[in-house]
C-alpha cells in the first residue's frame, strides 16, 4: 500500500502522514512483512508464515530454489536480535 502526497487535512494528522511517507519511503507494510533492498536496487518483500512457519520472498531466487538471501537477512537479524552474549540465547 501506497500513501500519496495528495491528501487534504490539517495540523497534526498531515505531520503525521508526512512523517510516515519521510520514515517509510511512501510505503507502509502489514504485519509480518519487511521491505528489504536488493543488491541492484530493487525492492523485495519478505513475508513470515506463521502458520507453516516459514520466510517466502518475491525475488526471482526465491521462485526458483524456495531460499534466498533477502529471506536469510531477515532471518538472521531477528535470530541475532534474541541472542544474549557469546551466542546463549536469553530467557
Amino acid at each position: 500500500m501506497f500513501v500519496g502526497k495528495k491528501y487534504q487535512m490539517g495540523g497534526m494528522m498531515k505531520e503525521i502522514i508526512d512523517k510516515i511517507i519521510e520514515v517509510f519511503d511512501g510505503e507502509i507494510m502489514e504485519d509480518n512483512q519487511w521491505r528489504v533492498d536488493g543488491s541492484n536496487g530493487n525492492k523485495y518483500t519478505v513475508e513470515w508464515d506463521p502458520y507453516h512457519k516459514n520466510y517466502s520472498c518475491n525475488c526471482l531466487g526465491y521462485t526458483y530454489r524456495r531460499k534466498c538471501k533477502h529471506t536469510n537477512f531477515i532471518s538472521e537479524s531477528f535470530r541475532t536480535k534474541y541472542r544474549g552474549r557469546a551466542g546463549a540465547r536469553v530467557v
